[in-house]
């Protein structure tokens, strides 16, 4: 992993590297970053929670943080935990365009460091000390070759990287989506060839989900209450005719998103015009600048 006194203008080369090495590679996983840096001899205590938010971030948004910061200031998940920001190098839906895969993972760092100062910066739900906050997340920048949520949950588990030393014993993970990442994920499109969501079994059993819906009335996805209602129909075994199970709801969290919903496509049509002011409503000072100054997004 690189050390975090490289410089910003190391991020790249380094990415750029780890990829091509994790390319020929027979992992399906790999952490290639690390923040803070982890210290030596320090040895942490067991994770118990692993929050996974796993997205194409091209660019990463504001939008992002505020789905992070809620599952980390949540008292509903133990601790210790650990924020992993995830990218797909093979992705389900998505092209790997516009911006290469080197410049999403530097993005992503430098919107780590902005996730790391909000929350050492503010109180969690269940403590009002700030202090609290400040050294109990580390947040991972990961890769995996699988496009799909379940195969990404099992190829994270077998890599071994957040066991137990002692006792091999797995952090539970906590896969952070949108409500339109939850429809994709009960896709049955997705589970080929048979294409049942009986393969999400073993996904459910081990793992949860918490689903921010859409803030915006009148979205794709309907109202607030409509996307409630997606899950009451799930619950009442709406999904059984395609191998889902009502009891999946139990380990499905459903919150209410928090401001407006930020459009990657928009972040890059105001880079394209070089609206720098209305891009740092969207991603934020770091990440802003970063587009800004390696010119992405401008064609």
């Amino acid at each position: 992993m690189q050390s975090s006194n490289s410089s910003q203008s190391n991020l790249l080369p380094h990415f750029r590297s780890s990829l091509e090495k994790f390319s020929s590679a027979h992992s399906t996983f790999l952490v290639l970053h690390t923040l803070p840096p982890p210290s030596e001899p320090h040895r942490p205590p067991p994770l118990r929670t692993l929050h996974v938010l796993d997205s194409s971030f091209n660019p990463p948004t504001r939008a992002h943080l505020r789905i992070a910061l809620s599952a980390l200031r949540s008292s509903t998940y133990p601790k210790p935990h650990r924020l992993l920001l995830l990218l797909a190098t093979q992705n389900a839906d998505k092209a790997p365009k516009p911006a290469a895969f080197e410049q999403r993972l530097a993005m992503m760092t430098v919107f780590a460091q902005d996730l790391l100062d909000k929350y050492s910066t503010s109180p969690s739900q269940n403590t009002s000390s700030y202090e609290a906050n400040r050294d109990d997340l580390a947040v991972d920048i990961g890769v995996t070759k699988k496009p799909y949520y379940n195969d990404k949950a099992v190829a994270i588990e077998e890599s071994r990287q957040y066991a137990d030393a002692k006792t091999n014993e797995q952090p539970q993970q906590v896969h952070l989506l949108g409500f339109d990442s939850l429809i994709r994920l009960l896709d049955r499109k997705y589970y080929p060839p048979d294409h049942t969501l009986a393969l999400l079994n073993p996904f459910f059993e081990r793992h949860r989900v918490r689903v921010t819906m859409r803030s915006q009335e009148g979205t794709d996805w309907g109202y607030s209450s409509d996307q409630e209602r997606y899950l009451e129909v799930l619950a009442k075994g709406g999904a059984e005719n395609v191998g889902g199970k009502r009891e999946w709801v139990e380990r499905i969290e459903l919150v209410e998103g928090e401001g407006e919903d930020v459009s990657s496509t928009k972040v890059r049509e105001y880079s394209g015009k070089k609206n720098w002011d209305e891009v740092e409503k969207l991603v934020g000072k770091r990440t802003k600048e970063w587009i800004e100054n390696e010119g992405l997004y401008m064609v």
